[in-house]
This record gives structure tokens, C-alpha cells and sequence, in this order.
């Protein structure tokens, strides 16, 4: 069965804010969007609760949308969740890890590849959907389903944070793979503990990051 209207209208204005084709702090009004995915007025209204619901966006009355900024809050939030998480389920699961999980992981290794010098914001978009996989992988090897779900509170706003360092700071992207292949070396070394180090410096890397584009742009208020 096909999207409805509404559904499609919400999964298209999402992808725009969480690749921040839409930036944080952008004014959008109902007009702009109803051209911008050619759709009726009815479906961009209720895409527009549902992304305010969860915090993507505010609705300002007579005067339009705004994509929800980035906050130092929002930073220290994102990035203490994941920094709690992601490396104690690494050093505690990564013994979960099969043989066709590893050939998995290494292709989206491989895949993590980027032209800084001449880098589109399509190919940040790619690069981190294959950087997100990867994170999902050790995340889903957790047994315990209240910290999986913790993590997913946090997803829609980590991808956005994560692509807009990458077009923001487009050094940060070959950062990012190498800091990948040392963490994908230690796993497949079987040495979980290390690994989990790694992750957990990869993910401090990845907050400073956020911290630089935020204190040189305008995008947080």
C-alpha cells in the first residue's frame, strides 16, 4: 500500500530538516512547503504537528515555521546519551558480533569514502547514512530494550548534528573514517575493551565538532 498523503508529506519535510537542506533557525511558511513537495495544505499542516511534536521544528503563528535550532544543551544532551551508551554496549555485546555482521560492518567501512575538496551535501548525506549504519549495528547488539530505546530518542537529532558538522567542516569527514577504521581494527582483533575506548573518543571527537560549527555559524539560539 502506497504513503498516504500525510505520511508523504511528513517523511519529506523530515529529510529535508535532518539533512538540514532545511538549516536550523530557517523560516518556512505553508505556502513555500505546499510548492517545495507539491502537496495540498491539509497533509503539510499535520506533517508540521507531528515534526513540532518531536521537537524538529516550532510553528509560529501568522508568521510561519522555524527549524529547532542547535543548542549547547541539545550537544551535551545528544552526546552524554551516546558517550554513555554506545561504548559500554560495545565492551559488554561485542561479543555478538558474527562473522556476517563483520563482512556487514566492512562494506560500510569501505563505503565511507569522500572527496573533502569537492564534497556535496548529498555526499555527507550518503556518507553519514553508512556512518549511522555502522552505529546502529553495535547499538541493536545490546539485549536490553530500554537502552535501545533510549538510543532511538535521541536518532533523528544525532543524524542532524552529524550532517551538519560534516557540511560545515568537511576536514571532520576524513576524521571520521579514519577514527571508523581504527574502531572497525580493534573489533575485528576481538578486543572489545579497546574498541569501546576508541568508540568513546570517536564519539568525543564528534561533540567538539558540533561545538566548533555551532560557535561559528548561527544556527543556535
Amino acid at each position: 500500500m502506497a504513503p498516504s498523503l500525510k505520511q508523504q508529506a511528513y517523511t519529506l519535510i523530515k529529510s529535508k530538516i535532518l539533512s538540514c537542506e532545511y538549516a536550523p533557525n530557517m523560516f518556512i511558511n505553508e505556502e513555500f512547503l505546499c510548492k517545495e513537495i507539491n502537496a495540498s495544505r491539509t497533509p503539510v499542516r499535520d506533517a508540521l504537528s507531528r515534526l513540532e511534536q518531536e521537537n524538529l521544528l516550532t510553528i509560529i503563528p501568522k508568521k510561519g515555521v522555524m527549524v529547532a535550532p542547535v543548542t549547547i544543551n541539545e550537544i551535551n544532551t545528544i552526546y552524554e546519551t551516546r558517550i554513555l551508551l554506545e561504548p559500554y554496549i560495545l565492551a559488554n555485546y561485542g561479543t555478538r558480533i558474527t562473522p556476517e555482521l563483520l563482512d556487514r560492518m566492512q562494506k560500510l567501512i569501505d563505503g565511507l569514502h569522500v572527496d573533502k575538496e569537492s564534497c556535496a551535501p548529498e555526499d555527507v548525506s550518503r556518507f553519514y547514512g553508512l556512518d549511522d549504519e555502522y552505529h546502529r549495528i553495535l547499538v541493536n547488539l545490546c539485549e536490553n530494550k530500554y537502552l535501545i530505546q533510549c538510543y532511538q530518542n535521541i536518532y533523528d537529532h544525532n543524524l542532524r548534528l552529524r550532517i551538519l558538522s560534516g557540511n560545515q567542516l568537511p576536514e571532520r569527514l576524513m576524521e571520521t573514517q579514519k577514527e571508523h577504521i581504527r574502531l572497525h581494527n580493534e573489533i575485528l582483533k576481538r578486543n572489545y575493551t579497546q574498541a569501546a575506548e576508541v568508540l568513546r573518543q570517536h564519539l568525543v571527537a564528534a561533540k567538539d565538532a558540533a561545538f566548533q560549527v555551532l560557535m561559528k555559524s548561527n544556527y543556535s539560539i
